[in-house]
């Protein structure tokens, strides 16, 4: 189990949430708080409602009723989200190099008329540099590999420089180097004061990157440290008689 840093100021509180689609509920009476500094796994089968919270909170859905609330971020203003979504959700044939990709990150910064420049250049190959993947900057984004593309959206991300980030099934298709990657990744942000929340359905891989973890189906099953939560009992009240092996694999 990861160690959390010392715990900071609250950056994020969801309160009473509940969010419908027609007469099905996605999310029932969720209450959570986040601070600078964890690193949050959202743990649950398919259909749970893991990536209708992260999108709730990232202001892309609605909540039925309830609220979310922002704290201060590291400037002193409201805490800053930034949102990393599924690979599956993306179109891949779209005719952009990597580059091209992790510069949309300073298009809501600059004019639409005014073309990047060398510094912002700069910027996204600083940021891709630190993800591996640098050198891939003029290649075509769907000629690379899952892991490959996931490491340049968290590039993207980088480059927004949130307070914390909210990341939809990070580790899912991607190679075992960018989940090493990713896990170290988590780390350095976690003890630069940026909080992590991620969605995954991988036992094993929530265990082994998380400071908490958040059993959700629907309704909150259980909220703490991954060793006190992830009991036998907790883990079937969440998976029910699709419980994974908590062993996990690594592909």
């Amino acid at each position: 189990m990861i160690e959390p840093v010392t715990p900071n100021s609250t950056i994020l509180t969801v309160e009473r949430l509940g969010v419908h689609f027609e007469e099905r509920p996605a999310l029932e009476d969720i209450s959570l708080s986040f601070s600078a500094g964890e690193t949050v796994g959202l743990l649950g089968p398919n259909g749970a409602g893991k990536s209708t919270l992260l999108r709730c909170i990232a202001g892309m859905i609605p909540p039925t009723h309830g609220s979310v609330s922002f704290g201060p971020g590291a400037d002193g203003g409201k805490a800053r989200a930034v949102y990393v979504p599924q690979r599956s959700s993306v179109d891949w044939t779209f005719p952009v190099s990597v580059l091209d990709v992790a510069l949309m990150a300073l298009r809501t910064k600059r004019s639409r008329f005014r073309p990047f420049s060398r510094a912002d250049e700069a910027i996204a190959l600083d940021a891709l540099e630190r993800v591996g993947m640098r050198n891939s900057a003029p290649h075509q984004i769907g000629a690379l590999s899952g892991g490959q593309q996931q490491r340049v959206f968290l590039a993207r991300a980088l480059m927004q420089e949130g307070d914390f980030y909210l990341l939809d099934e990070p580790f899912t298709g991607v190679d075992v180097p960018t989940q090493d990657m990713l896990i170290e990744l988590f780390g350095k942000l976690r003890e630069e004061g940026k909080t992590i929340i991620y969605a995954t359905h991988d036992l094993a891989q929530a265990h082994r990157s998380s400071t908490r973890i958040v059993l959700i189906r629907r309704r909150i099953v259980a909220d703490g440290p991954p060793d006190v939560v992830m009991t036998a009992e907790n883990l079937l009240s969440c998976f029910g008689g699709g419980l994974p092996d908590l062993a996990g694999s690594r592909s």
